[in-house]
Order: C-alpha cells, then sequence, then structure tokens
C-alpha cells in the first residue's frame, strides 16, 4: 500500500513530534546555519573582507532555498491529519544541516595572517590547503542538499495532491491497479480450460 493513499481523498501518514516540527526546525536551522556559514569565522577572530561576498553569493541562496522547502513540506504536511511531513524529508534535511555546518568550520576568509578558516585556526595554518578543500567540496554539496529539498518537498506535494485524486503514484501501482482490473473483469471457470472445454461439448 502505498504511504501516501488509502482511499480517495482520505489520506494517513505516521507522524511525530519532530517531523510535525520539521518546517519550522528548517527555518530556525537555516538562519543559525546561514549566519555560521557568513560569519562563524568571528569565533576564532578570523572575519575578513570576504564576508559581504559569501553573505550575498552563500547566505542568500541557502536562505532562500531553505525557506522555500520549508514552506512547501508545510503545505504538504496540512493535508495529513497528522500534520507531518514524509521520513526521507526529515533524513534529507538532518543530511543538509550537517553538510552546510562543515561548509561553514572549513569556509575560510581573508585575514592579516592570511587565509584562515575555525579548521585552521584549531589545526594550524600550515592546513589551509585541507581546509580550501573540504570548504569547496561542502560548498557544493551543501548547496545541491539545498536544491535537492525544494525537489523532494515539491515531489511530496504532488504526490500528495494526485493520492487526493486517486491517482497511482507509480507505474508499478498503475501496472497493479491494471492487473486487478482485468482479473475483476474477466469471468472464471472452475476446472479452468478443460473444465470450460466439456462444457461447450455437453
Amino acid at each position: 500500500m502505498s504511504p501516501y493513499e488509502t482511499h480517495t481523498g482520505e489520506l494517513h501518514r505516521s507522524g511525530s513530534g519532530w517531523r510535525r516540527a520539521l518546517p519550522t526546525t528548517m527555518l530556525i536551522a537555516a538562519i543559525v546555519l546561514v549566519i555560521w556559514v557568513v560569519i562563524g569565522r568571528f569565533t576564532v577572530g578570523a572575519l575578513g573582507p570576504l564576508t559581504y561576498v559569501y553573505a550575498f553569493g552563500l547566505g542568500v541562496p541557502l536562505m532562500a532555498l531553505h525557506t522555500v522547502a520549508a514552506v512547501l513540506f508545510a503545505r504538504d504536511a496540512k493535508f495529513y491529519p497528522s500534520e507531518s511531513v514524509s521520513p526521507r524529508a526529515s533524513l534529507t534535511a538532518i543530511g543538509s544541516w550537517i553538510v552546510t555546518a562543515l561548509f561553514g568550520f572549513f569556509l575560510p576568509d581573508s585575514t592579516p595572517n592570511g587565509m584562515e578558516s575555525v579548521f585552521t585556526a584549531l589545526t594550524g595554518p600550515n592546513m589551509s590547503g585541507i581546509s580550501y578543500g573540504f570548504a569547496n567540496t561542502f560548498g557544493v554539496v551543501s548547496m545541491a542538499m539545498a536544491v535537492a529539498l525544494v525537489l523532494l518537498a515539491l515531489t511530496d506535494l504532488r504526490n500528495t495532491r494526485r493520492a487526493l485524486r486517486g491517482e497511482p503514484l507509480s507505474e508499478d501501482e498503475l501496472l497493479d491497479r491494471m492487473e486487478a482490473q482485468d482479473g475483476q473483469g474477466e469471468p472464471r471457470h472452475a476446472g479452468g480450460p478443460a473444465a470450460s472445454s466439456d462444457s461447450n461439448r455437453q
């Protein structure tokens, strides 16, 4: 049975307090993470002129994507009595938060002592190359996961609306329904084809 549908117009999704609160939590987490990425280096005195670049080039897109995803997830959850998002939404959101937090940890800025990040402040300036490498990797992944959150939210909302209309959500479900309809429409004879042939001869 689909996790979205039991009967047309009646949807069920298991829920928890955590999954009900996820859209709001996503907004709060987005604010905290954007602040961490943009100015988190102030914790080690490594703020520099790149802060403004990070604010508009990284902070604004991340905030926008997480906000759009949160709004779409909230809209999807309203269709269910539990008002909960899907399990995959919560897992993807957690993964996105972890990656974005690591991005801010490795992201360097220009200072009088050279390029520094929270990571290099803890490990030493000779680790700046490693900091660059991880910052690039986690930066790309954090943006990709933010986009994935929006796409997942759109997919969940689309599937919910299709379930409300009683439409199959996948090709497998469509085939199952067609097989069920064919099975109900074909007359069945006891004893199979042989019995039917004997009946015709009589």
